[in-house]
């Protein structure tokens, strides 16, 4: 059986300059990506020009759902069975988030537009929301950000595209030494130290989302509810997503940091035999998807403050279980209660700022 092609020789084929003829970062890629060569994965690239890393990226990844970006209407010739081409301006982020909400998320992005400061930043921020745990963000040609180039790429930015990660590496290799609720940077406090590496190559840089990283101190909080948790309490692991703190992993399945200032934007519930599931209410009353098993609901970096939830039991779980569900809303003093698949939302649709889920095993 003949060996498949490396993602260099396929980029050369389609004379990308993303191949060793030019820039050479697909050898740098495939080190990465090979893995999920064969995975259906979705890939977003910022940049089309003459569809040859399109075509690269189609042939590479077989089942990989594949879409491109750019300014130039025309580039909607480069469309396929699996590549989509969606016109917009980087530099406006209603247009890419309007792709990112949807397309993704995304396992891999590939930031290659206009190379400008301010838009390579702008893409930066907007779209590693929309990149899955564990996914992968690649920066491209940032040499522009120095030297005889800065003039012709600067534009209206007050720091360079390097200088912004320069800044974000600081956090990442800094850990806890950096208190993140300090840094006035709402991305930076929020993504400081959600990456597994910043990987910086020839001319690229690229980034592997992680949020392990990102969780701070298991935070030792007062139940809500009176009693609870008691000797027949179950572990439930809680971990939130709050607003000015970043994740926080919650002790005995509370989270409640004590003040109206935090409130929260998803969480993700972990107990035995992944027993329950659960899902969020946004600002707009939509709800997530149910989520189940410790998987994340809810947004990160979006400043999307929830305005409630609801647990309920997978099926069969009830005759084995009971579940308790409370909520705590800012500006009101009483605890929500809910049951078995209720949801736990305030009158008035305020965030949420107080969890406490309470699992026990039912006598008998």
């Amino acid at each position: 059986m003949s060996q498949r092609p490396s993602l260099d020789e396929i980029g050369r084929k389609h004379r990308t300059d993303k191949s060793s003829g030019q820039h050479g970062y697909l050898g740098f890629y495939e080190a990465h990506f090979a893995a999920q060569r064969d995975e259906p994965i979705r890939l977003l690239e910022i940049g089309v020009f003459n569809g040859a890393s399109l075509k690269t990226w189609e042939e590479y990844f077989p089942r990989a759902r594949i879409v491109g970006v750019d300014i130039n209407p025309s580039c909607k010739q480069f469309e396929s069975e699996r590549v989509a081409i969606e016109v917009g301006d980087q530099s406006n982020i209603e247009d890419i988030t309007r792709v990112a909400v949807k397309y993704g998320p995304f396992d891999v992005v590939i930031e290659d537009g206009s190379h400008l400061w301010e838009h390579q930043i702008t893409s930066l921020r907007t779209l590693f929301p929309f990149v899955k745990e564990n996914g992968y963000y690649a920066v491209e040609d940032l040499q522009t950000n120095f030297g005889p180039m800065q003039e012709k790429y600067r534009g209206i930015a007050s720091v360079s595209c390097m200088d912004f990660l320069k800044r974000w590496l600081d956090l990442k290799v800094a850990d806890d030494t950096i208190e993140l609720g300090e840094i006035e940077d709402a991305f930076l406090r929020t993504y400081g130290r959600a990456v597994h590496f910043m990987s910086f190559y020839r001319r690229a840089c690229l980034l592997r989302k992680s949020h392990a990283g990102a969780r701070t101190r298991t935070q030792k909080t007062v139940a809500l509810a009176p009693g609870l948790p008691n000797a027949r309490s179950l572990p439930v692991n809680l971990l939130v997503h709050v607003g000015l703190r970043g994740d926080v992993v919650g002790s005995h399945g509370v989270v409640d940091l004590g003040s109206d200032a935090y409130t929260f934007q998803g969480l993700a519930v972990d107990c035995e035999n992944s027993a329950v599931e659960y899902r969020v209410r946004f600002p707009d009353q939509s709800w997530s998807e149910w989520a189940h098993g410790g998987a994340f609901a809810g947004t990160r970096g979006r400043s999307l403050a929830l305005t409630g939830f609801c647990a309920r039991f997978r099926e069969g779980a009830d005759a084995h279980y009971a579940l308790r569900a409370f909520g705590r809303f800012v500006g009101r003093e009483a605890i929500v209660e809910a049951a078995d698949g209720e949801d736990c939302v305030s009158p008035a649709g305020e965030p949420l700022r107080g969890v406490q889920i309470d699992l026990s095993r039912r006598a008998g």
